[in-house]
């Protein structure tokens, strides 16, 4: 071969090395382990919007707020596309073998076995019902994780018990009897996933707001909103650094500042399990870190 043709051939080489570890996602770097102490807060309220990246999210007004105000994760990722694996690896610490989002039967543990003191509010969801078909209104099942399990769905009376509408929230935080875990579920219109986070933030910002400028609601909660995955179109990769999203621990138990550290869905149910004291149930969750260094 002459001298150009390996020159040639060697910038061929290194244009296809280059395209390649554009195309291939980076090792992640693992989670720091810092000093954890529980917060002592009554009441942990997770908001879980839709398929955004964490810069469009952080730009919007209300989200800019409590990202400006709380704990911002610069470098936390959501576990898998779509959206359902990640619902429940967020409630279970497994994907559970969960790879799309039809309607799903898991006969294994999750959150909510291990609480005497937990309620999901879904927007949209009939109150009064039962109901796990997969869309009412505006409501979808595969966004309501302890739906997918085997228990909720065969127990009327503990399904009754947990999940309501989120009509019930209002009242229940402005009267301070909020449970000790609480999941927000918005409907399409108001999570992200149909229309413009701009709506998304609004919603927020109007069922929110009055109530971060409460006292004892910033005392007694630790709100945490999060995102189910971000809007790229990926394969179900743990800490892919292209599945970034916008997560924000608020309230009067944590040190406001940016942490960038690496964490993701795994870790947040940890750092859950740890406050109220659940032992991890899965392999997800069993190998996360407690989320520390931020807490007053």
């Amino acid at each position: 071969m002459t001298g150009r043709a390996l020159a040639v051939a060697a910038a061929v080489s290194l244009f296809a090395a280059a395209c390649l570890s554009i195309s291939t996602p980076k090792p992640a770097t693992p989670p720091v382990k810092r000093a954890f102490h529980p917060p002592n807060v009554k009441s942990i309220v997770v908001v879980v919007l839709e398929n955004t990246s964490p810069q469009h999210a952080r730009a919007q007004n209300f989200l800019g707020r409590l990202a400006d105000t709380g704990v911002y994760f610069s470098n936390y990722s959501a576990v898998a596309h779509p959206s359902q694996p990640n619902y429940v690896a967020m409630v279970s610490g497994s994907f559970a073998g969960v790879r799309g989002d039809s309607r799903t039967r898991l006969n294994r543990p999750h959150l909510g076995r291990f609480l005497d003191s937990w309620t999901v509010y879904a927007e949209d969801y009939p109150g009064g019902t039962c109901n796990l078909s997969s869309t009412i209104k505006r409501y979808v099942r595969k966004h309501e994780p302890f739906a997918s399990f085997a228990d909720v769905q065969d127990s009327v009376d503990f399904c009754k018990a947990h999940i309501t509408g989120f009509e019930s929230f209002a009242g229940d935080a402005r009267n301070h009897r909020l449970p000790k875990f609480a999941l927000v579920v918005p409907n399409l219109d108001h999570d992200g996933h149909d229309r413009p986070i701009s709506e998304a933030d609004q919603w927020l910002e109007k069922n929110f707001a009055p109530l971060t400028d409460d006292p004892l609601f910033r005392r007694d909660v630790l709100l945490i909103v999060t995102f189910d995955e971000n809007d790229a179109k990926l394969s179900y990769i743990r800490r892919n650094a292209n599945n970034l999203v916008y997560t924000v621990f608020w309230g009067d138990s944590v040190i406001p500042g940016r942490v960038d550290d690496v964490y993701d869905h795994y870790d947040l149910l940890r750092t859950i399990e740890e406050i109220l004291q659940v032992k991890p149930m899965a392999d997800g969750d069993g190998n996360a870190v407690v989320i520390g260094g931020i807490w007053r």
